[in-house]
């Protein structure tokens, strides 16, 4: 970063934008038009930066490494017990000798055929399928294949692959096989008849199209294109759902570049960028090699983590301008393929607009954006712009085209520009779940002590697959025609690269359907939300919530105290206007100086009682800390009101403190299970009151009690079961099968 900052510095010096922004086009044009000297020195920096990122590589030190994990993943795997957990734990090993192998190609090729054997043995069929054909791939001995084959074979077999299963077969016949796996070739041929006769007909259904709840509409005024309800809509019906063609990861977490899986297996990295990018099936990596090929020597160098919003404009650019090119092939200068591309994006009259279309459609807040950060964008996508020519092969595409390639790169800066500059307005994140205290280099499905088969978890293990955090920049044209409102319509699911969008509320019939751009009027001040949507969104919000006479009342419903002084012991609510931002959640800023003071007797709150339970909660290990950590919990209402946000807060403190005893063996007694559900249960009202019983901070809070449900330690009854199962409608798909399966194994019972 330091040295991205160092050369744009440099670089900066060199343009001069006297007349303002016009367009992204004309923005490229005033750099090219700079005297050579400029321009040369401009190039010659950006060209010093890329040179600058290579990183080292050492083939025969990344295959040593690999090596040596095969070799342990080999010890644990051939433990006379076959347990699950010594297979998982071999899968591990395997894992990390795939990654460490790079471009080894040798090491690769064994890696992956080890770890095919073990995930084949615990029961992953298609990972390790795809573990086989990528050791082939990769070269593995001519003399052994007949053993990857084999595996093929019996797990195309357990997947009911016919057409798999009898080419593998037929490819095992043509080979010269000692008796052994002569036995097992007929054994498999007898399993592949068996498989057709009794393979099931598939019977596709008609299903009619789901009734169209929304529409867009133009306003000529300040709203721009909007979208309302077309009918009424009831609380929790799925008004619509949309699916990106483009996101990226966030800080390089390894997630499937394709599909956006978290929760992977067996991850196939690319081999040729430093395990950056990764995949969890080798139909994934297919689909994305059109456009990983233009990205893997950017993941080489680490670039693309330097310049946020604008990788993902990159990946905007790599994704849509192939489905732009037919349309522009004609034109014979940048000017003219500028222009119909603004005509492309003023093409808004289909019924069925392609996503490329409605993502050149976007707002873009360029024009009123400093210089300063004007700049940084315009550099940042002419650093794009000379890595794709320089590093691959992307303006080859062009070589047809009536237009020369310098029209092209002048182009192609301008549409990376443009896509930065829409994306800082209609950019959106998405949360997922994600296993607790794993490195961003593990993956859930192999933690040997968390699973009992495969996606089934073993008893009490749902709390360790469940923290919320961001993973991935997603560019969602639809979802971002909803305008900005503090009190939102919808409720956002994200499910890999889809979004689901159910209704917050009732809708009537012309109701404008909004979305939130910032924390909602539950979970913020009004000053705060003005602040974000006035520094990103460029404008000042006057929804209904935010023209209140006391706009800030539901939020401070959730900060109000009782005075601790003995002469006061009056309720009341902080005075926002004379405390820093963010003060109210003052235990969450370590560097904040709490100062809550009594809006009745004026005197200073001093929360005695707030270290205490945090002593409390670091000696849990203790029974009778706690004992006196139940009571200390208890006498929290004496200081907080009802769904208090400290309250929430202290109450996971509690919660994850005994979790952790009961992770290690730790056995309570009957009274403290009862007190930990009921600890429980009350964050989770008042995490339904500010966040949504359906929220994503719900789910995570909801595996607490799911676990000792199923551990037989509390009571629950057939209404709350139900209730707590219909939440996995809102989970990504991934998950929700783990979800429902430990629900069937350990929690169903206790319906009937």
């Amino acid at each position: 970063m330091d040295r991205l900052a160092r050369i744009f510095s440099q670089q900066d010096e060199l343009i001069t934008l006297d007349s303002g922004f016009k367009d992204e086009y004309e923005t490229f044009k005033s750099l090219h038009a700079l005297p050579a000297e400029k321009r040369q020195s401009l190039e010659q920096l950006t060209l010093k930066l890329l040179t600058d990122l290579e990183l080292p590589h050492d083939r025969d030190s990344c295959a040593l490494r690999s090596r040596t994990l095969r070799e342990e993943g080999n010890l644990v795997f051939r433990d006379d017990t076959k347990e699950a957990e010594q297979i998982l734990k071999a899968c591990r090993l395997y894992t990390g000798a795939v990654f460490e192998a790079e471009d080894a190609s040798e090491e690769l090729a064994l890696a992956f055929a080890n770890r095919g054997m073990a995930l084949q043995e615990y029961g992953y069929y298609r990972e390790a399928y795809d573990d086989c054909a990528n050791a082939l791939d990769c070269g593995y001995p001519e003399k052994l294949q007949h053993k990857v084959i084999m595996r093929q074979a019996f797990c195309a077999w357990k997947l009911e692959n016919i057409e798999a299963f009898e080419e593998h077969l037929a490819c095992l016949e043509k080979l010269q096989l000692n008796e052994g796996y002569e036995r097992q070739v007929k054994h498999l041929k007898e399993k592949l008849e068996l498989l057709k006769s009794h393979k099931k007909q598939t019977v596709i259904n008609e299903t009619e199209a789901g009734t169209v709840l929304e529409e867009i509409l133009t306003d000529p005024g300040e709203r721009g294109r909007y979208m309302v309800a077309k009918e009424a809509i009831p609380q929790g019906k799925v008004i619509f759902s949309e699916r990106a063609s483009c996101f990226v990861p966030l800080e390089q977490r390894l997630i499937c570049h394709q599909c956006a899986a978290t929760l992977m297996s067996a991850p196939i990295p690319c081999s040729q960028c430093h395990q950056r990018v990764v995949y969890c099936s080798r139909k994934c990596r297919e689909k994305h090699l059109a456009i990983h090929r233009y990205e893997c020597a950017a993941y080489r160098r680490d670039l693309l983590k330097l310049l946020g919003v604008s990788h993902l404009a990159l990946r905007l650019v790599l994704t849509y301008v192939p489905l732009m090119l037919p349309h522009l092939a004609g034109c014979t200068s940048s000017q003219a393929i500028w222009s119909s591309i603004t005509e492309l994006s003023a093409n808004q009259e289909q019924e069925t607009v392609p996503e490329y279309v409605q993502s050149l459609s976007m707002a873009s807040h360029l024009k009123q954006a400093s210089q300063a950060e004007l700049v940084y964008h315009m550099l940042c996508a002419n650093l794009l712009q000379t890595y794709l020519k320089e590093h691959t092969d992307f303006f080859k595409q062009f070589n047809a085209s009536s237009a020369s390639i310098e029209d092209w790169q002048v182009v192609i800066s301008a549409l990376i520009l443009r896509s930065a500059g829409q994306l800082l307005a209609n950019g959106h994140v998405s949360s997922s779940l994600l296993p607790v205290g794993l490195q961003t280099n593990e993956f859930a499905l192999l933690q040997s002590d968390m699973w009992e088969s495969p996606l089934h978890l073993r008893l009490g293990q749902l709390h360790n697959l469940a923290r919320s955090e961001l993973i991935t920049a997603i560019n969602l044209p639809y979802l971002s025609l909803c305008n900005h409102g503090c009190a939102p319509s919808i409720s956002t699911k994200f499910d890999g690269c889809s979004v689901v969008n159910y209704s917050l509320g009732d809708l009537a019939r012309g109701e404008e359907i909004f979305n939130c751009y910032t924390r909602d009027y539950r979970n913020s001040l009004k000053q705060q939300r003005l602040q974000a949507l006035e520094e990103v969104y460029k404008f000042q919000c006057s929804c209904d919530k935010c023209k209140r006479p006391d706009p800030d009342q539901d939020y401070l419903a959730f900060h109000r105290y009782r005075c601790e002084k003995p002469n006061c012991r009056q309720i009341f609510t902080p005075d926002v206007d004379g405390l820093p931002q963010n003060s109210l959640n003052w235990w969450l800023h370590s560097q904040v100086e709490n100062s809550i003071v009594c809006t009745v007797c004026q005197e200073r709150q001093l929360f005695p009682w707030y270290n205490d339970f945090l002593d409390l909660v670091e000696s849990c290990v203790d029974y009778s800390k706690r004992q006196l950590l139940f009571q200390a919990y208890d006498d929290l209402d004496k200081w907080l009101m009802e769904h208090h946000s400290l309250k929430r807060n202290l109450a996971g403190e509690l919660i994850m403190s005994c979790f952790v005893e009961i992770d290690v063996g730790c056995i309570l007694e009957d009274w403290e299970y009862e007190n930990l559900a009921k600890v429980i249960r009350h964050q989770l009202k008042g995490t339904a009151a500010q966040c949504g019983a359906n929220s994503l901070e719900y789910l995570t809070e909801m595996t607490y009690l799911w676990d000792l449900i199923a551990l037989k330690k509390c009571e629950s009854n057939e209404m709350e079961l139900l209730e707590l199962k219909g939440k996995l409608e809102y989970l990504a798909s991934e998950y929700r099968e783990v979800f429902l399966n430990y629900y069937n194994d350990f929690i169903e019972q206790q319906c009937k």
